[in-house]
């Protein structure tokens, strides 16, 4: 694929480190699991290189590589982390409210992600954190446009029912 060129790859790296590396991060709840991931993922995709057909997009296939890796060490692990979530310490008077207000949120949000069955999280995830559209999700996770969309359907709304019922405990 890179046909020894170093220049393209570190361009690959660089183009897609910070939406990769989110996804795994949202995917794991884990920085030094979402990093090795990472790692591993392009590693895979520069050793798999020459296989990939260039007619097709690279994103959703690097995307699907990460995905799987993903996948497959959650399913090796028995149990799933809870992300620990603490507000900052000495925040300034001025600002303090606000951050509250937001890291609250933040707390609420990441809750209602860990509630959604793992399949409507990652086509969650994918589409609004990683910013990819249809499509690719579907040839990235190796499922249909439909099933893309009907999960999609269900993890917004359940992920609004959710928060509802936050607001309203």
């Amino acid at each position: 694929m890179f046909g020894g060129d170093e220049k393209a790859a570190r361009d690959l790296l660089e183009r897609y480190h910070r939406p990769l590396y989110g996804t795994l991060l949202r995917l794991t709840r884990n920085p030094a699991d979402a990093e090795e991931l990472f790692q591993e993922t392009f590693l895979r995709a520069f050793r798999a290189g020459a296989g990939f057909d260039p007619s097709r997009r690279f994103k959703p296939w690097l995307f699907a590589i990460a995905v799987n890796l993903a996948r497959d060490r959650a399913s090796r692990k028995s149990h799933r982390a809870t992300p620990e979530l603490r507000a900052p310490e000495d925040l300034p008077e001025c600002t303090e409210r606000r951050t509250e207000r937001v890291w609250n949120l933040r707390f609420d949000l990441e809750r209602a992600l860990a509630a959604l069955p793992e399949h409507h999280r990652r086509i969650l995830e994918l589409r609004y954190f990683a910013g990819m559209e249809e499509p690719e999700i579907a040839a990235a996770v190796d499922v249909p446009r439909g099933t893309v969309k009907s999960r999609l359907h269900y993890a917004v709304r359940k992920m609004r029912e959710i928060m509802t019922a936050e607001e309203t405990t």
